[in-house]
């Protein structure tokens, strides 16, 4: 009896979830610009993006019966494409794994593509020639699903063999429901076709279920690897000095705080950060280990870098010995000077 109410509610409910993940990470970008902290917030700005058309669509069609524009229902599978695109772009930047970034680059590639062609289509071709040619599109839909499946399982494995397993069930969870979704639109799209206009609605109602469940797990996540290390990591004076050599060759390294005292704390930053990016070219430094490097200059432990970028003790410490081997230093106070230009 108060179905629309129910499902309207829920609506608000993903958005405060999105909205709250918004937050997180828009507050640990602007303290720490990382890649990860960058695509999860891109991702839930597409989120938002899609679950507002969600809500438009549902409202207007079923609440108050305001018109059933086909064009705008179709467009519906880019949405879900660019948000399965954002979704494989956010994975990649968690595991930062370089092996599967050429099977990412192409199966990105062909949802941006395929998210264009279809919604050209929506508007150009009219709907009774949509509908004769719909099944053309079938095998498109169907690279686009088992594309996105396989780089996103891909991920997953190698996440659940890595160093970042405590991402595995949001990764799986996410892809899982953001098939879901796909289909259901596809379904959709496909049923108004055949002119069953109850057999477009049930799937379609059931989409706003799967976008709460996405915006909780990518709120928690923002919450617990972005938001909380950022802003909750103990200071380093907390913890004694972490080694930076391999793991089965550990010495002691002192922390020192970032230079910069008594001057403008806009113009430290951007002197550092210029300065940082000279130095990670010179030396060839990966992302990563510009990473590890940018926080080891503001005095981070290695167990706070961990928290931070979200890998284990073992692989920081091995950034860090690589990153003092390209730079030809022994602690970290002579890796700081390099970056000063002390």
């Amino acid at each position: 009896m108060y179905i629309h109410e129910i499902i309207m509610a829920c609506y608000i409910f993903c958005f405060a979830g999105i909205a709250a993940g918004l937050t997180c990470g828009v507050l640990s970008h602007l303290h720490r610009k990382t890649e990860v902290n960058k695509a999860v917030v891109v991702f839930l700005i597409g989120l938002m993006v899609i679950c507002f058309y969600d809500m438009g669509l549902y409202y207007c069609n079923y609440v108050v019966a305001l018109f059933s524009c086909m064009e705008v229902m179709r467009i519906g599978n880019s949405l879900i494409a660019i948000t399965m695109f954002l979704w494989l772009r956010l994975q990649k930047q968690i595991l930062d794994r370089e092996a599967i970034h050429s099977l990412d680059k192409m199966v990105g590639g062909y949802m941006l593509a395929y998210a264009a062609a279809w919604l050209l289509i929506s508007f150009v071709v009219p709907m009774g020639q949509l509908c004769t040619i719909k099944w053309i599109f079938l095998a498109g839909d169907a690279v686009l699903v088992i594309s996105f499946l396989a780089s996103s399982v891909a991920h997953i494995i190698y996440a659940s063999v890595s160093d970042v397993k405590k991402s595995v069930s949001y990764m799986t969870v996410t892809t899982a429901m953001l098939v879901w979704n796909y289909f259901s639109y596809f379904w959709g799209g496909a049923s108004a076709c055949w002119g069953n206009g109850q057999f477009v609605r049930e799937p379609l109602d059931l989409t706003i279920l799967f976008w709460m469940i996405i915006s909780v797990l990518t709120a928690s996540f923002v919450y617990h690897n972005c938001f909380k290390p950022t802003f909750a990591a103990s200071p380093p004076d907390a913890a004694p000095p972490d080694d930076a050599s391999p793991p089965e060759a550990a010495s002691p390294l002192e922390t020192v705080s970032p230079p910069g005292a008594g001057v403008p704390l806009q113009t430290v930053l951007t002197d550092f950060e210029k300065r940082l990016s000279e130095v990670a070219d010179r030396y060839n430094l990966t992302r990563r280990e510009r990473e590890v490097t940018e926080l080891i200059c503001q005095g981070k432990s290695n167990k706070d870098i961990a928290e931070i970028l979200f890998l284990s003790e073992s692989t920081v410490k091995t950034h860090i010995y690589n990153i003092f081997r390209k730079l030809e230093v022994k602690n970290r106070i002579e890796a700081i000077r390099i970056v000063s230009g002390d």
